[in-house]
Order: C-alpha cells, then structure tokens, then sequence
C-alpha cells in the first residue's frame, strides 16, 4: 500500500514540473516577469492571474518537493519511535505553514491579487493543516493508528486537488488559443 502513495506522489510531483515548466514555454514574453516582475508588470486582471496562478504552481512544485526531501531525511533520524512521529507531523505542519506564508507573502511583494487557483490552494493546504494536526495527536501522541487511512488518503486527494486546481489555468488558456486558431 505504501507503494502506492510514493508513485502517487512522485506522479503529481512530476506533473507540477511540467505545469511550471508549460507556463514559462507558454508565456515566453513574460517568463523573466513571471519569476522576478513586479506590480509595473501587472498592468491588466489576466496579468493578475498569470502571475497568480504561476506562483501557486511554483509554491504548491517547491511545496511538495521540499516535504519529500524532508521526509527522506527525517525518516533517516535515530530517534524513538513516539518522538520521530511527532517531529515527523510537526515538521509536515510547518512545511505547510511555510507554503501558506510563502504564497501570501510572495502576492504581497509582487502587489498581484489573489486568483481562484491561489485562494483554493491555500484553502486545501488548511485542509491538509487540520488533517496533519489530527494526525499528530491521534497517532502521535496517542499511538493509535485508526486514523491513518484517512489521513493517507486525505493527502493524496488533496494533493490531487491542488494539482488540478494549478492545472486548470494552463487547461483553461491552453483551450483559449486553439478556439482563436480555428
């Protein structure tokens, strides 16, 4: 079973690369904007949620890739079973907290608003969050793993959700421009 949440999340991760990388292929004028402009390069509302919608893909690829490093890494350590748990969960919780800060303080710095894409991946990380902490204390805390699947399977719909989600723009532009060719 274990096998089948690592090639879930190695396939969502490599899903996410390709969205990030299809955003700076597809909008090759705005690339260098796209990771370095400001509020001068957001001149109308599809400027908005470009630069949104690239940086929630940015965030959720970064996100994700970050937990799996961590993950390896911490499952690596030699500590007790109760205390590797914990700071296992705890760790996950401020991954998610960290992507929650870097997505809103990244729209802040650049003064874009919030697209739809954005506020529902922030949405879904505080989803993960209460999934995460319930865990913690459920499994963590109290050695039981009667919620375990849940929160397995839970991660993984969110996951997928958040991949939809940011899939959804380059989806949505990508059906723009073959209905303007035709």
């Amino acid at each position: 079973m274990n096998d089948f949440f690592v090639i879930t999340g190695w396939v969502i991760k490599c899903f996410e690369v390709f969205l990030v990388a299809y955003l700076l292929l597809r909008f090759k004028a705005q690339r260098w904007s796209l990771f370095l402009g400001g509020a001068g390069s957001l001149k109308t509302i599809d400027d908005h949620e470009l630069h949104s919608c690239f940086l929630s893909a940015l965030a959720v690829l970064v996100l994700h890739f970050t937990g799996s490093l961590m993950t390896q890494h911490i499952l690596t350590l030699q500590m007790g079973k109760m205390e590797l748990r914990q700071f296992f969960y705890f760790t996950v919780f401020c991954n998610s907290v960290a992507f929650s800060v870097a997505l809103v303080g990244l729209h802040y710095l650049r003064n874009c608003s919030f697209s739809r894409c954005a506020r529902q991946c922030l949405y879904l990380t505080l989803m993960a969050m209460v999934l995460q902490i319930t865990q913690y204390v459920i499994h963590a805390v109290y050695d039981s793993s009667s919620f375990t699947p849940i929160y397995q399977y839970g991660v993984v719909l969110i996951n997928l959700s958040c991949l939809s989600i940011v899939a959804l723009y380059p989806v949505k532009m990508l059906f723009k421009s073959n209905v303007k060719v035709v």
